[in-house]
């Protein structure tokens, strides 16, 4: 072991503690990794700070924008009540809200989603007088276990990039256009009835039911204030500007394109047109998940940077050397879960897959069965809200505390952990 990758060990279990003690904000221990990594010489300017010009985020600070907009008109109250008819059961309202998520996500991914819904679950709570705590984990949750699950949007051609993975090591590529859909329909079948009954049961009622738009406000800023209202064709010319962006998120992960074109444009034709000023734009978009991200980003650099992967590579490799076809893919499982609950899942599937590929070519393996098992373990991310995006903004709209999201989080990932075990091996045998 080499001293950066001791350093980045270091930092990497520090993080970790400082999140589980409670005493410091994840937005503010995730900021100290890229300043640590760079005074330590481990990554350099760029490669610390480069979460700061990443796609995803440009892309989710200007859907902030946007959903502040939604925040200050009618629709989202309107939408409730098309959805979910007057007062309604916490399941009932569950499940008005399972409906768009599982449509948006046959086209965009789990953080998307988010921005999009967050602001349509606080009119909807808003209008049926029920705290944003009892919904947010489960939209999350839902958001990520149903996007790309059907191959018809920017996922529809990642079966090609697995094969090129597998053929550039050497091996033959075997997975197929439905493959990645295969590997999930027993997790989309099981967990998603425990997430729309069970799941919103257990959350914590934390009191957050927020003011519906008009209503006087009670926080530090309103003192009695009225919110601020928009006209009517300022509500209808946000309506459109919102469909627009929505339209445009999915047409450009439809072609592959940047969704942040879409995002970016919404957001600023929101505010030339005024109906969002810029402080509320500068307000909307110093979100903690923006910074929980660029911070967090650097992480998995850093561990492929200084070789860090390849000890862990080697370190598998030598655990697993005598163990069955069905060990080693439990064992892949374990790591990969227990690291995605710290460092982004899309980080850790896109680390480790390659590593499985590896591991698969070299001992004559069918490459599907690990690949596909590192996809499910990072894709297990219920735990705490570093496992994935969509998670975060769960946790921050939610107002919860790490504590409520390992109660909620446990059962899922036992659920999803033993489809996994009774299905994936039978399915996609490693030998």
């Amino acid at each position: 072991m080499t001293v950066q990758i001791g350093i980045v060990l270091c930092i990497f279990l520090l993080f970790i503690a400082l999140i589980l003690s409670g005493k410091t904000k994840i937005h503010v221990a995730a900021m100290m990794i890229p300043v640590a990594l760079e005074i330590t010489g481990v990554l350099g300017f760029k490669d610390a700070w480069g979460g700061m010009l990443n796609s995803s985020i440009v892309m989710m600070a200007g859907m902030f924008v946007v959903g502040a907009a939604v925040g200050k008109t009618s629709i989202v109250s309107r939408l409730s009540r098309t959805l979910i008819k007057g007062e309604s059961s916490d399941f009932r309202i569950m499940l008005g809200l399972a409906v768009p998520i599982i449509l948006l996500s046959c086209v965009i991914n789990a953080t998307a989603i988010m921005t999009i819904m967050i602001p349509m679950i606080t009119g909807i709570c808003a209008e049926q007088k029920r705290p944003l705590s009892k919904f947010m984990f489960a939209s999350a949750c839902l958001a990520q276990l149903w996007a790309g699950f059907i191959p018809i949007g920017g996922n529809a051609g990642g079966y090609l990039a697995q094969n090129t993975i597998v053929e550039n090591l050497g091996g033959v590529g075997t997975f197929t256009y439905f493959t990645n859909m295969i590997v999930k329909i027993p997790a989309v079948l099981f967990v998603t009835p425990v997430i729309l009954w069970l799941t919103v049961k257990m959350a914590p009622d934390l009191g957050n039911i927020p003011a519906q738009a008009g209503s006087r406000e009670s926080g530090a800023e309103g003192k009695g204030k009225k919110a601020a209202s928009l006209t009517s064709k300022q509500e209808k010319l946000t309506a459109v500007i919102f469909t627009a962006t929505i339209l445009g998120i999915i047409a450009c992960a439809c072609l592959k394109m940047n969704t942040w074109y879409a995002s970016s444009l919404g957001a600023l034709a929101l505010v030339i047109t005024g109906i969002v000023s810029d402080r509320e734009a500068i307000q909307a978009m110093g979100n903690p998940v923006i910074f929980i991200t660029i911070g967090t980003m650097p992480l998995s650099t850093a561990l492929k940077s200084t070789g860090a992967d390849v000890l862990l590579a080697d370190t598998f490799n030598s655990m697993t050397g005598n163990m069955s076809p069905l060990m080693t893919m439990v064992c892949m499982y374990i790591v990969c879960f227990i690291l995605t609950q710290f460092v982004t899942n899309s980080a850790v599937n896109n680390a480790f897959k390659t590593l499985a590929a590896l591991i698969c070519v070299q001992n004559g393996y069918d490459a599907r069965a690990l690949m596909l098992t590192c996809q499910e373990a990072s894709s297990n991310c219920y735990l705490t809200p570093m496992a994935a995006p969509a998670m975060t903004m769960g946790y921050e709209a939610g107002g919860y505390k790490m504590k409520d999201y390992l109660k909620m989080g446990i059962l899922l990932c036992i659920v999803r952990f033993v489809t996994f075990l009774v299905y994936v091996p039978i399915v996609f045998p490693l030998k």
